[in-house]
């Protein structure tokens, strides 16, 4: 393991950096251990917090790595940087980093080892979850945590610390004094500090450290470098240099001062480089981690390799990346050094520099970094041609990292150029301001007024696809698919040089037309979009988009194909998101919901409500209109299987509420309207449905679940004449295998009550054979009653081949409710109670039926609403009804 000097470098935890971030610092060449901390680091572990604290250079992070290094149980490093201030980027980075650092068993993806890591932490709170859940002990190391300020943070961070009750155990690793309550865990004995007495070399360990690097002193001259440092590790280093120079000076004359030091890093050592070494030193400073193509680029050289190989084995300027053996950084005192010198000698050049590096970094497909350096450029409008080609970022996980980007803008300068304009309507669309981004995008149309085609062409697809967001957003789904189309032609014109993000556009653009396309009424052209959509997001690296497309498959394959299908895609999509963390995510709402959807199809209410629960927390962080109103329909469907009609009522009454004056989504409100005639039909309203559809039946437009509803209302209100009049409808591309068996079983149902008991026995047998391999178990509960159990019975005894599914449905129904009711007898009558019944069909009253029992009116009232509870029925007329079906009266 090698002793470096001081602490390791942060980096930032982008695409290209996400080894860095996430990394122990290389100490692989050390010949020095140091026991008695080492010790002091095992010790910690049985506490919640162990704390290293020191200035810059006293060895912090090389002694955390190097102890690190030795343990069995699972470690977790984060580097920390600006962004982490941010309480969801800090929980996201802390939760990728226990990811990153758990052993994943043989065969399985890293992180898959612990499922409570598959959580999409956006809070400090959720974070306190996930580590209360969390049953594997691990060791989570936060370096550079000086780098965290605000103060909401730490106070957050101070309630996780005092609700700490998982296996995980902490290392902080910084430069200052946390602003955290650390008395609290000093008093109660959950504290271990490390500060920089203890960092300190002794007298042995500093003769042990310079003897390794081949200088061997007395015993008096040791003792004299360790009072005049007072043990600082890159104190003694630098001495080691300045006594073993080529000047050979004595350790008397080192100064023991620490004022000093500057002026010999600055002075002496990187005076002695040769000009062209001296400037790679410095032009490269510029960065905080290096490799040999980004420092040829910074300084339009070709020996980039070789140099950072050489300051690291010669003068140790930089470290060499442990994940990434390619990559180097400068330690932070040699780095701050460099840069002060930069500043000082060479000022005209840092914005030339930091445009060298965002243009590699740009070239790289690091976008993120190449913003940093763009923004220390201070060369805005590069800034805003990059925003232009990253704009995809905004319908990502990487949004807030962008939107922090582009606050950085002076608000002046969003006006001065057009992409600059696409980068005031991001910060619009990120506070909601829907009106404002419109107007926004209008004025960054007018400042393209004027230039060429193709060099217009790159800012209107990302003015087209910021304008497709908002009308998804509002629910504006032709305006939507009107924009995608477009979006599309053009995109097939544009060179991938010319726009490196043209996959990402493409695959967003076809994620949004198929998700218009199904919610304006036209599923088979959906189902094909959405596919090609998922294909491309996924060869475009767009994880999110690929599972938003994958759940819109799913909603589409619930509601109009296969429940089968759609639970595969359901699954796929929690897989994907499950495996990145998303779980609470915009993106993966559709999968929720057609979860829920499917859960309902096959009687577990109970899943359902959780699936249905999931969506609601996901989306409640970024609303968009149609799965509000989605959202809304499910909760209703779900209140209607838990009996709860006025809960349903609710639902739907809100989802009837013009949230968004544009919104225009005929599928969703055409469904919502089915909902609504379901719940008519349980609430003895069957003529509202006859009202609502009768029109459309007489003109040929009903879909198979409106006339379905329109048979199950002629049969509510025991009219077989107009049951049997409902006219088919037209045929349809997809297999709407859940209206199919309904429909069977309502033709089984018309047939049986028409005296045609083949015929009626023929279509349940269809609707048994579709049902089955599907699992789709609610229409037959939903439509039992009358003569269905019977009908089943039957086809117990002649349909071998699906007789566990009959059984179970034949169970469903032996608790069901009346035709369209999904309700549960809550016990047997009693003798009385049963007597008491066979009086309610006729015209007495309680207090008759009382004279006529020779009991009081009271014992009759009561027995009446037991038999009300028992039948799940709010009324006389209602338990008349249900009495009749079930054959109790």
């Amino acid at each position: 393991m090698t002793w470096h000097n001081g602490d390791a470098t942060r980096v930032r935890a982008e695409p290209m950096a996400a080894g860095p971030k996430f990394a122990r610092p290389h100490v692989g060449r050390s010949r020095l251990f140091r026991p008695r901390l080492i010790g002091k680091l095992d010790a910690g572990t049985r506490g919640l917090l162990t704390l290293v604290s020191a200035g810059p250079g006293w060895g912090k992070t090389t002694l955390v790595a190097a102890w690190a290094a030795t343990q069995r149980v699972p470690m977790a490093w984060l580097t920390l940087d600006r962004y982490d201030n941010d309480p969801q980027i800090f929980a996201a980075d802390v939760v990728a980093a226990l990811r990153a650092g758990t052993p994943a068993p043989a065969g399985e993806q890293p992180g898959d080892a612990d499922a409570a890591l598959d959580d999409d932490v956006r809070t400090i709170r959720g974070l306190g979850r996930v580590l209360g859940r969390l049953r594997t002990p691990m060791v989570l190391i936060l370096d550079d945590f000086d780098m965290i300020e605000d103060h909401g943070l730490l106070a957050e961070l101070d309630g996780l610390l005092r609700a700490q009750r998982s296996p995980v155990r902490m290392v902080l690793i910084s430069r200052s004094e946390p602003a955290l309550q650390l008395h609290r865990l000093r008093a109660a004995g959950e504290l271990t500090e490390i500060r920089a007495h203890d960092l300190a070399f002794t007298a042995e360990e500093a003769a042990e450290l310079l003897a390794g690097q081949g200088l061997n002193l007395t015993p008096d001259e040791v003792t004299t470098l360790v009072e005049r440092t007072e043990g600082w590790a890159v104190g003694l280093q630098l001495a080691a240099a300045f006594v073993s120079g080529p000047h050979g000076r004595s350790v008397a004359e080192f100064a023991g001062d620490f004022q000093p030091v500057e002026d010999y890093l600055s002075e002496e050592l990187l005076a002695r480089q040769t000009p062209q070494f001296r400037t790679f030193l410095l032009y490269t400073s510029i960065c905080e981690h290096l490799c040999a193509d980004l420092a040829d680029a910074i300084t339009l050289g070709n020996t980039g390799q070789r140099t950072l190989e050489r300051l690291e084995q010669v003068n140790q300027f930089v470290v060499r990346l442990n994940s990434r053996p390619s990559w180097f950084r400068y330690h932070h005192l040699i780095r701050d050094m460099l840069r002060h010198r930069l500043a000082v000698e060479r000022p005209g050049l840092l914005s030339t520099l930091h445009r060298r590096a965002a243009g590699w970094y740009a070239e790289q497909g690091s976008v993120l970094d190449a913003f940093g350096h763009a923004v220390s450029a201070q060369d805005w409008e590069y800034v805003g041609r990059l925003v232009v080609d990253a704009a995809p970022m905004v319908l990502s996980r990487d949004r807030r990292r962008l939107v922090k980007v582009i606050e950085q803008i002076p608000p002046g300068e969003l006006a001065s150029t057009a992409e600059l304009a696409v980068c005031g309507a991001i910060l619009l669309f990120n506070a909601g301001d829907y009106p404002g981004i419109r107007e926004q995008l209008g004025e960054a149309q007018k400042l393209l007024a004027g230039r060429p085609e193709t060099d217009r062409r790159t800012v209107e697809i990302a003015i087209r696809a910021l304008r497709g967001a908002v009308n998804r957003v509002q629910g504006d789904m032709p305006a939507m698919l009107a924009d995608t189309t477009s979006q599309l032609t053009e995109l097939a014109q544009v060179p991938l040089a010319q726009l490196p993000s043209t996959l990402q556009y493409r695959a967003i653009a076809l994620n949004n037309s198929g998700v218009a396309l199904l919610w304006t009424g036209r599923p088979a052209a959906a189902e094909r979009y959405l596919s090609v959509g998922a294909a491309a997001a996924h060869a475009a690296g767009l994880d999110l988009v690929e599972i938003n497309a994958i759940g819109h498959l799913a909603l589409l394959e619930v509601m109009f194909g296969s429940v089968r299908e759609a639970e595969n895609l359901v699954r796929d999509a929690h897989d994907r998101a499950r495996r990145g963390g998303w779980m609470d995510s915009l993106q993966v709402v559709a999968a929720h919901l057609a979860a829920a959807l499917v859960e309902l199809e096959r009687v577990r209410p109970a899943a359902a409500e959780r699936a249905l629960q999931q969506a609601v927390r996901a989306h409640r962080s970024d609303p968009e209109a149609v799965q509000r109103k989605l959202s809304l329909g499910v909760s209703a469907r779900l209140a209607m299987a838990q009996n709860r009609l006025p809960s349903a009522r609710v639902f739907l009454d809100e989802a009837k509420k013009q949230r968004y004056p544009i919104g225009w989504m005929p599928t969703i409100d055409r469904w919502l309207l089915t909902t609504e005639s379901e719940m008519d039909v349980l609430s003895d309203r069957a003529d509202r449905v006859h009202q609502r559809y009768a029109a459309q039946a007489g003109h040929g437009t009903l879909t198979r679940p409106e006339r379905n509803l329109l048979i199950r209302a002629a049969l509510a209100t025991r009219d077989l004449a107009a049951a049997e009049a409902v006219p088919p409808e037209p045929g349809s591309l997809m297999s709407e295998t859940v209206a199919n068996v309904e429909a069977h079983i309502l033709d089984a149902l018309v047939s049986e009550a028409d005296g045609r008991g083949l015929e009626a026995a023929e279509m349940l047998g269809r609707a048994i054979a579709l049902a089955a391999p599907e699992g789709i178990r609610r229409p037959f509960l939903s439509l039992a009653g009358g003569r269905l159990g019977p009908l089943l019975t039957r086809q117990s005894l002649t349909a071998a081949d699906h007789a566990p599914f009959i059984t179970d449905l034949l169970h469903l129904i032996g608790t069901g409710g009346p035709t369209g009711t999904p309700r549960v007898i809550a016990g047997t009558l009693s003798d009385r109670e049963a007597e008491v019944l066979r009086y309610l069909p006729t015209m007495l009253t309680a207090a008759e039926i009382g004279e006529e029992l020779g009991v009081s009116v009271n014992t009759i009232k009561a027995h009446m609403r037991a038999i009300y509870r028992k039948l799940g029925t709010p009324r006389r007329r209602q338990a008349v009804v249900r009495a009749r079906e079930l054959g109790l009266i």
